[in-house]
């Protein structure tokens, strides 16, 4: 399954791993659904080993909606394109994303 993410600077395809990653495509996809990302900003733009573009709101407000990380089986981030949920430090994950721009 693939997102089509359309921007002012070009559109992005998403592909997703349901079987790997269920939750958190899941949480994406109704992030999606509710136009959580519509006029949303590159708001960090990391220049080192990996490049990452973080798109961040908060939909919640201070009650944002955190769900468990998942671990098994582990995804390396080093592929150009690669999407990740960020982790808030408690292993868990919210609606903020990364896009992995190194290769």
């Amino acid at each position: 399954m693939a997102v089509l993410l359309e921007t002012t600077v070009g559109d992005l395809v998403i592909d997703l791993y349901t079987e790997e990653r269920p939750r958190a495509c899941l949480n994406f996809l109704k992030l999606c659904k509710v136009k959580y990302y519509n006029y949303c900003l590159i708001h960090n733009v990391q220049v080192s080993i990996l490049n990452s573009l973080f798109f961040c709101r908060q939909l919640y407000g201070d009650q944002a909606r955190f769900f468990e990380a998942e671990k098994v089986p582990r995804i390396k981030h080093k592929k150009k394109g690669t999407v990740s949920m960020v982790n808030n430090g408690n292993d868990q994950h919210g609606s903020q994303v990364s896009i992995c721009c190194y290769m």
